[in-house]
Formats: C-alpha cells, sequence, structure tokens
C-alpha cells in the first residue's frame, strides 16, 4: 500500500475510531516522515496509537522507539499552539483595552472545529479588522518587533516570538475584476457579523464566513503554491462541526465568486479519501463535486504530495520572473482550476500589479 494510503488509513482511524491501523515499523515511518510534509502529524500519531494493543509482540520494541520519536513531534505541535494560543490572548487583551473588535483567521479560525484543536497546526497569527487596520497596527508596532509593510495585503511583525498578521485586505485585491466584489462582500459579512457580538477582542468568523474565506484562501494556496492533507482536514471538521453555516449563501457565492470549483475538488477528496459522509454535506458542495472531472481530481491529489513546490518570500524582480515559470510549469492549475488561459492569466496580473500602484 503506498504511503498517501496509509496516512489516509491512519487519519480515518482517529475520525471514525477505527482500532485495526497497525502496519510495519518501516510503513509508519514512512507515514510518520509523511504526516509532518502534509502538516498533520499530531494526528496521524492518534491514529497511529490506535493499533497499539495490535503491535507484534516480537516486534514491540521498534514500535516503542517510533513511538517515543513521533510523540516528540506531537509535543512540538502542542507546545507550538499553546504558544500561538498565549500570543494571540496577549493581543485580544490589548484590543480589548482599545475597545476593538477584530476576527483571527486561518489557522486558530480553523481550529475550532477539530476534536483536538491543538492537534491543527500552523506557525502565526492573522487577525482582520475592516475598519480599524491603522489602530490595530499601532498596538502591534508598540508590543511588537520587525514591523514592516511590505505586502500590500497586510502589515507583519513579531510579538513574543510570533509573526502577526494584520490584513489590510484578505484577497488579491489588486485583481479588482476578479478579486474585488469577494473583498468587498467579506468586508461587508465581517462589519455585520462584529457588529452584533457583545465583546471586544479578537473572536473567530461564524462558520459562513469561514466556508468562503477557506475556498478562497485554497485556491489562492493551489494556484500559487500548492496545498495538502491539512486542508481536507480543514473542510472535512468544518463541515461536520458547523452549526450556523447558510447554505442558501454558500451557494450562491460559490457561484457568484467562481469558487465552485475549487469547492468541488475539496469535497470530492474528502468523500473519497477521509470518507466525508454525503449527508453531512451540503447539496451545493455535492453537485459541485459530481461535476470535478476524475483526471483533474487526481491531478490536485498528485500536486498535494509533489515535494518539489517551491515558496517566494519576497516580491523582488527575480521572484516575480521565477513566478512566471513556476506558473508556466504548473499551468493546468490555471486553466483547469482558475479557468483562464496561461496568458490571459500573467496578463491579467500584470495590469492588476500597474493599476494599483498608479
Amino acid at each position: 500500500m503506498e504511503t498517501r494510503e496509509l496516512l489516509y488509513t491512519l487519519i480515518k482511524g482517529v475520525l471514525y475510531d477505527n482500532k485495526d491501523v497497525v502496519y510495519s515499523p518501516q510503513e509508519m515511518r514512512d507515514v510518520m516522515a509523511l504526516s509532518r510534509q502534509q502538516g498533520v502529524s499530531a494526528i496521524a500519531f492518534e491514529g497511529f496509537l490506535k493499533g497499539k494493543d495490535a503491535w507484534p509482540r516480537d516486534r514491540v520494541k521498534e514500535y516503542e522507539i517510533l513511538k517515543l520519536e513521533w510523540l516528540g513531534d506531537t509535543y512540538a505541535v502542542v507546545n507550538a499552539y499553546q504558544v500561538l494560543t498565549t500570543v494571540e490572548n496577549y493581543i485580544s487583551d490589548k484590543l480589548k483595552a482599545e475597545g476593538i473588535k477584530a476576527l483571527v483567521l486561518k489557522g486558530s479560525a480553523y481550529a475550532k472545529y477539530y476534536d483536538t484543536p491543538e492537534f491543527r497546526q500552523y506557525g502565526d497569527i492573522d487577525i482582520y479588522s475592516p475598519t480599524e487596520f491603522e489602530r490595530m497596527d499601532a498596538i502591534l508596532k508598540e508590543i511588537g518587533e520587525r514591523y514592516d509593510l511590505e505586502c500590500y495585503r497586510h502589515s507583519h511583525c513579531v510579538v513574543k516570538g510570533i509573526t502577526i498578521e494584520n490584513h489590510i485586505y484578505l484577497t488579491d485585491a489588486r485583481w479588482k475584476k476578479k478579486w474585488m466584489p469577494l473583498e468587498q462582500f467579506l468586508a461587508k459579512e465581517t462589519k455585520e457579523y462584529i457588529s452584533g457580538v457583545d465583546k471586544v477582542g479578537l473572536f473567530t468568523p461564524d462558520d459562513t464566513f469561514a466556508a468562503i474565506f477557506y475556498l478562497y484562501h485554497t485556491l489562492a494556496h493551489l494556484a500559487y503554491e500548492h496545498i495538502n492533507v491539512r486542508f481536507l482536514l480543514d473542510w472535512y471538521y468544518l463541515l461536520m462541526h458547523s452549526v450556523n453555516l447558510d447554505e442558501q449563501v454558500l451557494a450562491e457565492k460559490m457561484q457568484e465568486f467562481g469558487l465552485a470549483r475549487i469547492a468541488g475538488i475539496v469535497t470530492a477528496l474528502c468523500v473519497k479519501r477521509l470518507e466525508l459522509k454525503e449527508d453531512a454535506v451540503p447539496a451545493c458542495l455535492l453537485d459541485a463535486a459530481k461535476r470535478v472531472r476524475p483526471e483533474l481530481l487526481k491531478k490536485v491529489e498528485n500536486d498535494m504530495f509533489d515535494t518539489t513546490h517551491e515558496g517566494f518570500s519576497t516580491n523582488s524582480l527575480r521572484d516575480r520572473i521565477k513566478r512566471i515559470f513556476t506558473f508556466y510549469r504548473y499551468r493546468w492549475k490555471i486553466t483547469d482550476v482558475l479557468g483562464m488561459s496561461f496568458v490571459g492569466f500573467i496578463w491579467s496580473k500584470v495590469v492588476a500589479i500597474l493599476k494599483w500602484n498608479q
């Protein structure tokens, strides 16, 4: 069995409390390494422990050695979560003192849906308010260090060792024709949501916002970099544990903002690989999943496990040129997922940047 299949099996052992997840020590070591790459090490470890009672007696020592190594990874994940939570609460207290309401996004926002939130791996904190960016930035400058505003979408600084991204925009807003309508919708939804919350400080968005923003965030990651198994678990847990997801709004906005294809892809992968029960999935997502071509689903999944992906940390001319070559290498993402021609995509990005800088 392929290592990725074993990883899925361990994860499903956690999701469905399966006990028969025992493989050879070498197979488990391979899965441990893969789970690190995929950002799901702690959850895979929990699945590994499910089969402890069935470990062959003559090989228990090998399993115990592996268990200690994997346990170290899990402690690191849990410790990182606790540090992040402490810093998040510290920032929230600073915002409370100024009467500011804001959202915390991405890792922290998705962790709340997990059965064990501290197993959701992430490394920084993203915050957002559509009206209080400047005041929040002033607070971060006061309590943080290494502040900069190089990226037009957010500032960032380091608070108690943790990178904080204070978002001005949630999307690639420079691409006005494609993403500005979504940007405006998310800002409007945030204003309405936080106005109805009887507290100040940081808090997580509601389920509908979380689902729509997740789809954009996942699409951007797939198009510009790649996604991994952690993205699938985020979607699985969000769908399973959301309580106020407005399915009608989700269906409308998926179509309006061009998010139906990515919604279909991640839903289909969750159904296929994580055995997400269809009766727990909104009809609009099931319809989108059924429209995804099998060959496209296979491409996306293979891309998830492609270890040759490179990230880009600067907006230098050199990195921008490298991005173009990377876009060309993975141009199927642009044509098959974004639904654009490669030339049209590159040109639209150039025009968006030029117009924004005018």
